[in-house]
Formats: C-alpha cells, sequence, structure tokens
C-alpha cells in the first residue's frame, strides 16, 4: 500500500515547521500531545475499524487526513481559532502545496472538519474517524485524569476498537 499523499504531507516543509511548533507548544502540556505518534495510532485505528465494520476508505486520505488533523492546534493555541477551523484551512493549503487532487483535497478537509465533534449527519468514514480519534487515547493509564476535561463518554477507557 503506498501513501502517496500521506508521505508528501510528512516531508513538506511547513508541515514539519508546523510539527515542530506544535511539540514546542505542548512540552509542559500534561494532558495526551498532539503528535505523529497520536496522527499516526489514529489513522491506524481508523484503518481497523473501516475493516471491521467493512466500510470502504482509501488508506491514503486516512492517514493523510490523520497527520493533518490537529496541525491547527497551533493556532488554537496563538489565536484561540478553534483547531478543526484553523486545521481545514492549514490543511488546505498543504494539500495544494504538495498537489493534492480536489476529490481527495474535498474528502480530508472533510474528515478534519468533522473529527472534533459529535453530529448526526456525519458519513460513516467521518464517525469512524471522530472515534478513532477518541479510541487513540490511553484514558485508562493517564496521569491526568482528574484534571482532564473530557467527559466519561468521550474518554477511552477501556482497551479495545
Amino acid at each position: 500500500m503506498k501513501l502517496e499523499l500521506a508521505n508528501k504531507i510528512i516531508k513538506n516543509e511547513r508541515y514539519r515547521r508546523l510539527l515542530d511548533e506544535l511539540r514546542e507548544l505542548e512540552q509542559d502540556r500534561i494532558f495526551c500531545r498532539h503528535d505523529l505518534e497520536h496522527f499516526m495510532n489514529v489513522a491506524r485505528i481508523a484503518m481497523i475499524m473501516c475493516s471491521e465494520q467493512g466500510a470502504e476508505a482509501e488508506p491514503d486520505i486516512i492517514y493523510s487526513a490523520a497527520l493533518l488533523h490537529d496541525i491547527g492546534r497551533v493556532e488554537e493555541y496563538k489565536t484561540g481559532v478553534p483547531h478543526d477551523i484553523s486545521g481545514v484551512k492549514i490543511s488546505s493549503e498543504i494539500l495544494d502545496d504538495i498537489g493534492c487532487e480536489s476529490l481527495k483535497k474535498e474528502c480530508i478537509l472533510k474528515l478534519i472538519a468533522s473529527h472534533h465533534c459529535v453530529s448526526d449527519d456525519k458519513t460513516v468514514i467521518e464517525e469512524i474517524f471522530y472515534r478513532a480519534d477518541k479510541k487513540s487515547r490511553l484514558c485508562f493509564d493517564c496521569k491526568a485524569q482528574k484534571e482532564c476535561k473530557w467527559s466519561d463518554e468521550k474518554r477511552n477507557n477501556e482497551i479495545g476498537v
């Protein structure tokens, strides 16, 4: 499985700079971090969930969306603009930079835009991606559980997908 877009994203200079900046902004964060490990876990869990549920998903779209879905956190930390909103704008520019075709770009941006909230109008893939983002967290072993603002329904309190 060749992940052409995802590999272009991780080699993109702007993406690398934002990833470094995000790492720096979260260096003292006691809660889950938004790093490459988290992004890859979201992608892998989403692919497993798609397979288990018989949902057809293009791996390059899932991995690309996972790499980009929290990159807007940099803007959120700096200006307060919610990361799903700023992330769509930033991701759109990065996808343009790497020459992503418009249909794939649209799919990736929809996943990013919908990963942060619960809604009844999500597609099956958007719902899977949302859940994969939450399942990627090890809430059951988190040292900051008492300080975490996530509701019990949102937390990943058990092992499993």
